[in-house]
């Protein structure tokens, strides 16, 4: 059932390797795991299996943390503490997820 929800947190970039592509971070995070028919690529397998843990924009892979708050439709992403990025988004689940709700925090920022 869809329903407007709305969350504040933190976004914080998940390290990688050196010299490691984005695709390489997630298929090493997946483990074992082999790429699934339904998945493209690494990336979107690990947002489809953790997408309440993991966010990736432009490239880097930020791990969440999150709890849900208040009303109306809001999208914001502010510099926080120690390279962390603070978020509060509100939307309509129906039809917005919440990596789209990041999404659109991160082009208000912009």
């Amino acid at each position: 059932m869809s329903e407007t929800v709305q969350y504040r947190g933190t976004l914080t970039v998940v390290e990688r390797l050196p010299n490691e592509t984005i695709g390489g971070q997630c298929k090493r995070m997946l483990g074992e795991r082999e790429l699934g028919e339904w998945n493209g690529s690494y990336q979107e397998q690990l947002i489809d299996e953790n997408y309440e843990r993991y966010i990736i924009h432009e490239g880097t892979l930020y791990s969440v943390e999150k709890k849900e708050v208040g009303e109306d439709d809001t999208f914001i992403i502010t510099d926080g503490k120690d390279g962390k990025l603070n978020f509060e988004v509100r939307y309509y689940n129906g039809s917005c997820s919440f990596n789209e709700a990041i999404e659109y925090a991160f082009n208000n920022k912009e």
